[in-house]
């Protein structure tokens, strides 16, 4: 079985992420996390509705009838 044999690249040829670069992907992660905490609540609300919904679905006819 033959192996691959990867150069070792030394630390000081990668060069570390600019600063803007830093501040752009900081930003972006906060931007996906408030998008995604309020797609969360979104998720969490509709499923607050499903209990309701199927409650009217099964007693609405009984109870439109006492009316």
């Amino acid at each position: 079985m033959a192996t691959a044999t990867l150069p070792r690249v030394p630390a000081s040829a990668i060069s570390a992420p600019s600063a803007t670069r830093r501040t752009a992907s900081a930003g972006g992660a906060a931007v996906l996390s408030i998008l995604g905490t309020a797609v969360a609540i979104g998720i969490a609300a509709l499923g607050l509705l499903v209990v309701p919904a199927a409650a009217a679905i099964v007693f609405g006819p009984a109870l439109l009838k006492l009316l």
